[in-house]
């Protein structure tokens, strides 16, 4: 991801709340990584998502104005709360196999998260954004699909997945996919120990 240049579009800025997993828990997505890519046709049709970019999407936003933006900024420390490790419970093709166009890993959602969740969809409604009518479902995207690629899902285990930061996330629309570029992020408290 990159910091955020100045930005004088007049559309609106596409941009989320997400969760970022520490550096552990992407040692633990490349094991899936490397699982998917033994067979060459499924590493054809694979975009896998590059390590730095993975996220957890808390809150997505079409367009919001520069005013929006920095209010949601200006939240973040609000949000931030000590989040714990969640459990990966599968990998996934999204939004299914007849229209196969992400390659996911399902998430458990302890309360915390689900509750960050809410916390999120709170602060956009007080933001002026409509109300989010998908529910809320925790997973990290892996990678995207090529047209008729259904890749067979790797066996290997679930990694627990640890989250370090809350960000503030633009996703500038490319030939080549979405672009990310920060623009804020704040350090999650650690969880207390058991």
């Amino acid at each position: 991801m990159t910091q955020a240049p100045a930005n004088g579009d007049t559309a609106g800025t596409r941009c989320f709340l997400a969760l970022l997993p520490n550096a552990a828990s992407g040692d633990g997505l490349r094991c899936i990584r490397d699982a998917s890519t033994n067979s060459t046709a499924a590493a054809r049709g694979l975009r896998w998502i590059d390590a730095a970019s993975l996220h957890l999407t808390l809150r997505f936003f079409e367009a919001a104005t520069p005013a929006q933006v920095e209010y949601l900024k200006h939240m973040l420390p609000m949000l931030a709360c000590a989040m714990p490790a969640t459990t990966g419970r599968r990998c996934a093709i999204w939004p299914n196999r007849a229209c196969p166009r992400l390659l996911v890993l399902e998430l458990d959602a302890p309360d915390p998260l689900l509750a960050l969740a809410r916390e999120c969809e709170a602060l956009a409604q007080k933001a002026g954004f409509n109300p989010e009518p998908r529910a809320f479902k925790a997973h990290l995207t892996l990678a995207r699909l090529r047209p008729g690629c259904i890749p067979e899902m790797p066996s290997v285990p679930m990694p627990p997945i640890a989250f370090e930061s809350l960000a503030l996330i633009a996703s500038d629309l490319q030939a080549t996919g979405a672009r990310y570029r920060s623009l804020a992020s704040i350090a999650l408290p650690a969880p207390a120990k058991t």
